[in-house]
């Protein structure tokens, strides 16, 4: 990386990206993979998929005690049953019409979760059991089709892991696991080159740097404006969706 302009630019995104991701437990990668693929090749969607892991593992082994092993568990189970299917359906399904309805769905999802907040009587609405188990089961479609079922576990995580430092590790985790997985199928591809380990290089003081200033900016936080940024994030994600 030559340019740098270029340079300033790959950084500043993941800076503000890592910011976000922090605060939330998630997000880091959905923010900058669409704003990375427009100054890089496919490249950068591999080192954001790499950030992401560092940014997720750092808040899992910080906040360790707070994860919910019982429903990380839970949301890997179901996700592992839609797994394959999505893989497989990507031969068959319209990706770009997928992605779409999914920014559609996201779009839905944030504006319930701010309604809840605004209006007292929806914030004792839940989803039934069975609806939860069907998200979990369609996040893992959608993931092996796209690579962004992470709106659907969201739904689910939002009504069983409600307090703010539970969410945040528990979902930290759950992506490390993920991005571990994505990270070594590009090994295993030979996707991972010199030119690949220098955007890593070149990423990890942004990265670290959004990770401190996220975490500081997440203890400032009460509970509810933590579910409003966690919505605001979800409606962001889904706009980029419906953008691409």
């Amino acid at each position: 990386m030559n340019d740098p302009l270029l340079l300033l630019c790959y950084m500043s995104i993941l800076f503000a990206a890592n910011v976000l991701g922090a605060v939330g437990g998630f997000g880091a990668g959905m923010i900058s993979i669409p704003f990375l693929t427009q100054l890089f090749d496919a490249k950068a969607v591999i080192m954001a998929s790499t950030m992401t892991c560092v940014l997720n593992l750092f808040i899992a082994v910080k906040n360790w005690r707070h994860v919910d092993l019982k429903r990380l568990f839970r949301i890997l189970f179901y996700m592992c049953i839609g797994l394959p299917i999505g893989v497989y359906g990507l031969k068959t399904l319209d990706v770009d019409a997928l992605k779409h309805l999914l920014g559609g769905f996201m779009l839905v999802i944030g504006g319930y979760g701010i309604m809840k907040l605004w209006i007292p009587r929806a914030a004792g609405m839940h989803l039934p059991a069975w609806a939860l188990r069907g998200c979990l089961i369609a996040g893992g479609i959608v993931q092996g089709a796209i690579s962004s079922g992470g709106s659907l576990i969201l739904l689910y995580a939002q009504q069983e892991l409600e307090e703010k430092n539970r969410f945040r590790a528990t979902m930290a985790l759950l992506w490390t696991i993920v991005s571990l997985i994505t990270v070594l199928q590009y090994m295993l591809m030979g996707t991972l080159n010199r030119e690949s380990l220098c955007l890593f290089a070149a990423g990890v003081l942004p990265v670290l740097s959004g990770i401190f200033a996220g975490g500081l900016l997440c203890r400032r936080l009460s509970q509810r404006a933590f579910a409003y940024v966690i919505n605001i994030l979800i409606m962001f994600a889904g706009m980029i969706s419906l953008c691409r």
